[in-house]
């Protein structure tokens, strides 16, 4: 049988500007950078996948740097082609830039495996589930956002069949967010599970866990506080989980499963947050949750929610996962690249269709393209 090989890869650096500023954990935010890769074979067949760029030149770095490796590669060997990207970058790229370039090529890869075998992604990765619930990520700072507003925007949400919901903190004084949590917290059913997403912008790990406790008493409970130190802190992070009664959630920021494997055995973790599209793509999301199931750690991965539906629906330890609230346009993946599942009552369904699902709009991805790079011109 004739083999189907990598014979080009596309990527696009995409800009989405919001509709007006926000601010997440200290920092400002204008617009969303999104890098949009297809892979193309032999056979004409195409995968795709889709991620953060975070403001850097990923499409070229990838198309320069990576994409040289593995042309001509047999896409069904999707561990030979990882460590082929990883072993020609890991003196450089062993976290950050690079790991996002190498996940979000081994994402296209998983797509074009799922597409050749005719199923959707979760069902050849296994398949477990029938539906997952949705974790909603809001509470985003604006302007105009007071603690009416706020709470507005939280009953909305369970007005939608929500029952699981987070908000962001960190992003003002901490006697601010107090009054936040509490404000939202005191709004909703107490059936509602809310969690805090601090982005690892706090830093006195006493004072976090003077919070923390002062919030659960005056509310009865946080569902779980995420990033509540820089990811460096690891004995502080360690210190806040095994003195505080709730879960900690924690690896948006990291990359491999062997940083993964430092923090399971510190301690730091109760829920691990790996998000595909920069830990190492699924190949390597699998690895890390085969770590957290052995050390009975629940997962939910960290957004991109249309691409770790499939990772949800397949893997035993995945409790849900997160959607981010697509208000001024701070969510535009839906808008290049639709949704892959479908939405009821808080709950994700599959479409049924092969691949990750991904439906471009091609109008939106042209108009908002600032750079294509393809391995046609080198």
């Amino acid at each position: 049988m004739m083999q189907e090989t990598i014979r080009s890869i596309n990527a696009r650096n995409i800009v989405v500007p919001l509709e007006q500023p926000l601010w997440i954990g200290g920092n400002t935010i204008q617009k969303r950078d999104y890098c949009l890769v297809e892979i193309t074979t032999t056979m004409d067949r195409k995968g795709y996948s889709l991620g953060f760029s975070r403001g850097g030149d990923l499409s070229s770095a990838m198309i320069q740097e990576m994409a040289p490796h593995i042309m001509k590669c047999n896409i069904d060997d999707t561990e030979k082609i990882w460590e082929i990207m990883y072993n020609s970058q890991k003196l450089n790229g062993r976290q950050g830039f690079m790991m996002r370039a190498l996940s979000l090529l081994d994402i296209a890869l998983w797509d074009l495996k799922a597409k050749k075998a005719g199923l959707p992604l979760h069902t050849m990765l296994g398949g477990y589930r029938e539906s997952i619930p949705l974790l909603m990520a809001g509470g985003y700072y604006a302007d105009n956002k007071g603690l009416e507003q706020l709470c507005e925007e939280f009953t909305g949400y369970v007005e939608k069949g929500f029952k699981h919901l987070k908000l962001m903190v960190g992003g003002v004084s901490m006697e601010e967010d107090f009054e936040r949590f509490v404000a939202v917290r005191k709004s909703l059913p107490d059936s509602i599970s809310l969690g805090i997403d601090a982005n690892g912008a706090w830093n006195d790990v006493k004072a976090v866990q003077r919070w923390i406790e002062k919030a659960e008493i005056a509310t009865g409970g946080i569902a779980f506080v995420e990033e509540p130190l820089p990811p460096e802190q690891m004995e502080g992070i360690s210190y806040l989980r095994n003195n505080l009664s709730m879960p900690i959630a924690v690896g948006e920021f990291l990359a491999g499963r062997w940083i993964f494997r430092q923090y399971i055995s510190s301690g730091c973790i109760d829920i691990v947050r790996a998000d595909a599209t920069l830990c190492g793509g699924i190949t390597e999301w699998k690895r890390i949750a085969a770590l957290a199931d052995s050390s009975n750690l629940s997962l939910f991965p960290h957004y991109f929610s249309s691409i770790h539906f499939h990772l949800g629906m397949a893997f035993p330890g995945c409790r849900m996962i997160e959607v981010v609230s697509t208000e001024n346009r701070n969510s535009s993946f839906h808008l290049i690249a639709g949704t892959s599942y479908e939405l009821r009552d808080g709950m994700a369904y599959p479409k049924h269709l092969p691949g990750l699902g991904l439906t471009l709009d091609d109008s939106f991805v042209e108009s908002h393209t600032t750079k294509l790079v393809s391995t046609d011109s080198y």
